[in-house]
């Protein structure tokens, strides 16, 4: 601005040696001396006009600034933001929705990526980067993220809208910083320390020793089918429901029940078919979440035996007691979001010894069968924690 009004000061002002030269040439050049003074007086017409004194209290723009300049170009927030979830629940579509709804403005400067990288093992563990131009600008670990997906979410989302709105805008002159309005000195407080790193962000850090835990219980629940052995005389099939409770990362309680049925086998001249149905209590001691989590358990089960047979002409059904003590280990494997898969192998102990016995119409023995004295279930299927 300033120097096109020099250029048009300075064509006013030379106005004059141009019409002398023209008055005093030959006619032959009266052509070329009106393409001249047209020229002029175009540049004369398109200079623009000297600039005003700011008013009182105004900002003078900065020397080389183009007022003029178009605003950097943005892009839609969701443009901007990569995830890639790894062990965490974490979601683009999820996040992009909390991010939203900490801001204002529903887009963002082209310049700016959000890259939000998950744990490739630990559920619990992220990395937040903010970059400029493909450089990093600011960057933070969380090692201790909430377990629930909605807190997670909620959360990276509130560190994203405040690293974008303050830390990078600010840092970065994406926005203009305003200059503050002189303060009378204030007067001295108390001094408060903030730790490095502290301030801008949520932390997630584990609380020191001594103080009150806020990690809320997980609750868990699984469905496994498999083999069961020893439960009968014969190999058989079955399945179990378990609820359980983790009021601590290490330690699991938990409530279920199992069924397993074992049918054609011969006892004699008989189709012997036994079923056991049970429930069971179970105590669990399992290493950190993770993406894989073992745990080693061990469970009392208490319910009934209910045999039957046919094809004799003195047929029977009985149910008696069936009470075990049960140890083994499970894998716990993350899938993705709050699904799992869960693998469990348990040695299975009976508290009774139980046989099968095939009497004829005077009571006298045929035939009899004892049960396993110790057993083993393998069973695999879904597990959901919440």
């Amino acid at each position: 601005m300033r120097r096109l009004g020099s250029e048009g000061a300075r064509a006013i002002h030379g106005l004059g040696p141009w019409r002398s030269r023209i008055a005093a040439a030959a006619p032959r050049l009266l052509g070329a001396g009106l393409v001249a003074l047209a020229w002029l007086t175009t540049a004369t017409a398109t200079a623009a006009p000297p600039e005003l004194p700011p008013e009182p209290g105004e900002r003078s723009p900065d020397p080389g600034s183009n007022p003029s300049a178009p605003d950097p170009e943005t892009v839609e927030l969701g443009q901007a933001v990569q995830v890639e979830p790894g062990a965490t629940c974490l979601s683009h579509a999820a996040l992009l929705e909390d991010l939203l709804s900490w801001r204002d403005d529903p887009n963002v400067d082209a310049r700016v990526t959000l890259v939000v990288t998950g744990d490739a093992r630990d559920p619990r563990a992220l990395d937040f980067r903010l970059e400029v131009l493909g450089e990093l600008a600011v960057e933070r670990r969380f090692e201790r993220a909430p377990r629930d997906c909605a807190d997670l979410h909620a959360v990276v989302a509130l560190a994203a809208a405040i690293a974008l709105d303050d830390t990078l805008a600010g840092e970065l002159g994406i926005v203009t910083a305003a200059t503050p309005s002189p303060q009378p000195p204030a007067r001295p407080g108390p001094s408060v320390q903030i730790g490095p790193q502290e301030g801008d962000l949520p932390s997630f850090e584990d609380p020191e020793p001594g103080a009150p835990s806020r990690r809320r219980p997980v609750y868990g629940v699984s469905a496994g089918a498999g083999m069961f052995a020893g439960f009968s005389p014969r190999l058989g099939a079955g399945g179990q429901l378990t609820f359980d409770l983790r009021p601590r990362d290490h330690f699991d309680i938990g409530v279920g029940a199992l069924v397993t049925h074992q049918s054609g086998f011969a006892l004699d001249e008989s189709e012997v078919a036994t079923t056991v149905a049970a429930g069971r209590v179970d105590l669990c001691w399992g290493t950190a979440p993770m993406v894989i989590r073992l745990r080693a358990c061990a469970a009392f089960a208490a319910g009934a035996t209910l045999a039957s047979s046919s094809g004799n002409t003195t047929n029977f059904r009985r149910t008696i007691p069936w009470l075990a003590a049960l140890a083994g280990v499970d894998v716990v494997t993350h899938l993705v979001g709050p699904l799992f898969l869960d693998l469990r192998v348990e040695g299975v102990f009976p508290l009774q010894k139980t046989h099968i016995e095939v009497t004829n119409q005077y009571g006298q023995s045929i035939s009899s069968l004892r049960f396993p004295p110790v057993g083993l279930l393998v069973a695999v299927g879904p597990r959901l924690e919440f």
